[in-house]
């Protein structure tokens, strides 16, 4: 049942419910996993949701109804799962599954449901192939794409998706110094574009190799979430609120979104980029010149 989540996962229980109880159901969902240990059980507790009328609490039976038992066995026609083939998911499992999906429905004017785990790894053809499925979506057709990272998924998919991001509160912040990332952000926040001469001050010019760099955008990234988070009412880091409050000080939702896809896209770039100060001057610039 998908109240059993409702502990540790309350804002996504109290959304999901309210959609459903709204009938404002999506044709795309996203869910952003954060490492959450039971994050394939909630997924597919979510998906038996929005398949199945009786699977709430308010009924103690749906555990053993005939549809969600299908479910379990994998014997549901209106009711698929694709997980990668090795590395990837391949083409062919979005084309497969787009022509399961024009068979009719097992049951009269009930919703079909696909999942498919880990949509980061969508090869460039799958990723195509599944983009024109959303843009066109069928009736009654639901589609759930799991991630532990959104901005792993590519852009133009997780546009078309609403997106939840389930609570991992096992999760910290991993760098050692953490005051060093806070001196860090607030360069950046307080100075501006002007960080790029005052952030080797603060570094007290050492050199950062690549791999640390990596260290300090995945660890800004978390912290960015969080403000967000924050601004939005959502279970946040309540630890770092003094950094959050910075943040948040100086962005609005909107600047704060792109600012996150910045530092997604400058991680990406990290790995290919082998003049890091040139990098490091890149991103400050994009970082800082946000208009709202």
């Amino acid at each position: 049942m998908i109240d059993s989540y409702i502990t540790e996962q309350p804002y996504f229980i109290e959304k999901v419910k309210r959609l459903v109880d709204n009938k404002k159901i999506s044709h795309a969902y996203l869910i952003e996993t954060r490492n959450y240990q039971n994050a394939d059980s909630l997924v597919l507790s979510f998906a038996k949701y929005l398949y199945c009328s009786s699977h709430s609490s308010n009924s103690n039976f749906c555990v053993n109804c005939n549809l969600c038992s299908l479910i379990d066995q994998d014997a549901n026609g209106d009711f698929f799962r694709i997980f990668p083939e090795g590395s990837v998911i391949k083409k062919k499992q979005i084309l497969d599954l787009k022509e399961k999906m024009m068979t009719k429905s097992l049951t009269e004017d009930s919703n079909r449901v696909y999942i498919i785990y880990s949509a980061d790894k969508l090869n460039k053809e799958a990723a195509n192939a599944l983009l024109k499925f959303l843009e066109e979506p069928e009736n009654q057709v639901i589609a759930v794409l799991v991630t532990d990272n959104r901005y792993k998924v590519i852009d133009t998919i997780r546009s078309r998706c609403q997106i939840f991001s389930l609570i991992n509160k096992n999760m910290e912040i991993s760098i050692s110094d953490f005051e060093r990332i806070c001196k860090i952000i607030q360069c950046l926040e307080e100075k501006k574009v002007n960080a790029i001469a005052y952030l080797p001050i603060i570094l007290n010019n050492e050199y950062y190799t690549k791999n640390q760099w990596m260290e300090i955008l995945i660890e800004m990234q978390y912290i960015y979430e969080q403000a967000l988070r924050k601004l939005e009412n959502v279970s946040f880091l309540e630890n770092i609120e003094s950094i959050l409050k910075t943040i948040l000080d100086n962005n609005t939702e909107y600047s704060l979104l792109h600012k996150l896809e910045i530092i997604h896209n400058q991680m990406k770039n990290l790995e290919y980029n082998l003049n890091v100060n040139l990098m490091l001057d890149s991103f400050i610039i994009k970082f800082c010149d946000i208009d709202d």
